[in-house]
């Protein structure tokens, strides 16, 4: 909550900074830094410190949000810079890299709890994998911000007169607001009516993993042990998703791709709801918990390749500010639903619809409120830019930031 709270207030006016000035990779290396060194402080984990590490964790979901959304500014550049067919190529082998990475350093933490015999102490574990996160971070952190993002000029110039910092506040503020009401006068049909269902979508996504974990130590009887296996299966199960994403896409559009990515999670998450609890073996839910990773591979490249497309020129940061703020709005209303549901009693599998339901309801929105495809990228000045048909869709699969394909590992305790 306190992590959607900052970014509501600030991420679209770091995103106006980030537009009319050259300071884009600055910001980007200091929400880095500080994302860093709140891992490190987290090593100290431990029942006496959770107070200060529950603060530390909402400020650096603040910084993870911000790294995101000053990564996407970068997203038409690089297409522009290396093309589009060489382009899908690096982020197509990049997510099934990506995801298999999250996968090894899963099986790496679970391996050394084992042989440090730790496994059954989740603190010590928590540490850990804290440590060996925070080493890996800041070696890939620094590579890739001093490396590979480099520092680029204002996308648009500020009006004549404004070079105090307090006139560029000022004006980035009434900036939030002209872009608030184009959003919707401008773009409404493609960009307003994704950034609307990004709010349902990724409230029940972001929750997933969090109530999956309740789900199976209640209702399905899996150990911290098994819930661990479990994670590393729905790791598994992304790579041949995010596969499928570009052969739906090119048969329609990534409009239609991203709703029948979420009709398919709702279908796959209302069916182990309703049939794992009285399944003969608790391991049966290691083949739901495929399919949920099939579906979420497929679901993030897709969302990724709609917002890259219905994205106006010129406001690419600022933009993707609105983005996070859609994305974490209501993320805190299913965990409450399913909290209240189970404090009365209610079966913990009408819990679990009721998070899956918000993606029927993003997918309803899109259906029924988007234009065309064609009209889409139209409204977004892309479409003789980026040249895309339905046959050379794939090309821009996958060019979304690869933070948000990210699959949240909860801390098992």
């Amino acid at each position: 909550v306190v992590t959607g709270l900052l970014s509501a207030f600030f991420m679209p006016f770091i995103g106006v900074i980030l537009d009319f000035t050259s300071y884009r990779r600055f910001i980007g290396i200091v929400f880095a830094a500080v994302f860093t060194l709140i891992q490190i402080i987290q090593i100290s984990i431990g029942p006496r410190t959770w107070f200060p590490m529950v603060i530390l964790q909402s400020v650096g979901g603040f910084c993870f949000a911000g790294m995101i959304m000053t990564s996407l500014a970068y997203l038409p550049e690089i297409c522009e810079l290396v093309g589009q067919e060489k382009h899908s190529k690096y982020t197509a082998r990049f997510t099934a890299k990506q995801f298999s990475i999250q996968a090894l350093f899963l099986m790496l933490v679970g391996g050394l709890s084992f042989a440090f015999g730790i496994a059954k102490n989740s603190t010590y574990t928590a540490r850990m994998a804290m440590g060996l996160n925070s080493f890996f971070i800041a070696i890939l952190f620094g590579v890739g911000w001093h490396k590979y993002m480099p520092s680029r000029p204002a996308s648009r110039p500020l009006p004549e007169g404004l070079r105090s910092c307090t006139s560029v506040v000022v004006y980035g503020l009434k900036q939030n607001i002209a872009t608030t009401k184009s959003i919707y006068h401008q773009y409404k049909k493609g960009l307003f009516w994704f950034l609307l269902a990004e709010v349902f979508a990724q409230s029940s996504v972001g929750a997933l993993t969090t109530l999956a974990v309740v789900y199976l130590n209640d209702v399905v009887g899996l150990n911290t042990a098994d819930v661990s296996l479990f994670f590393l299966v729905v790791l598994i199960g992304t790579i041949p998703g995010a596969r499928l994403a570009p052969i739906v896409t090119k048969r329609s559009n990534p409009n239609v791709a991203w709703q029948i990515s979420m009709v398919s999670l709702f279908i796959t998450i209302v069916v182990g709801a309703f049939t794992l609890g009285n399944a003969p073996n608790k391991y049966f839910s290691f083949v739901w918990g495929f399919f949920v990773g099939f579906n979420l591979g497929w679901f993030y490249p897709t969302e990724n390749l709609f917002f890259s497309c219905a994205l106006p020129k010129g406001s690419e940061a600022e933009i993707a500010g609105f983005r996070v703020i859609s994305s974490m709005i209501l993320s805190w209303l299913p965990p409450l639903l399913f909290s209240l549901m189970i404090s009365n009693g209610i079966d913990p599998k009408w819990g679990m619809m009721a998070m899956a339901v918000f993606l029927i309801v993003a997918a309803f929105l899109l259906a029924v409120g988007t234009g065309k495809w064609e009209d889409i990228l139209l409204e977004s000045g892309r479409s003789e830019a980026q040249d895309v048909e339905i046959d050379d869709a794939e090309i821009l699969l996958e060019s979304g930031m690869c933070e948000t394909q990210d699959v949240e590992i909860p801390n098992v305790q």
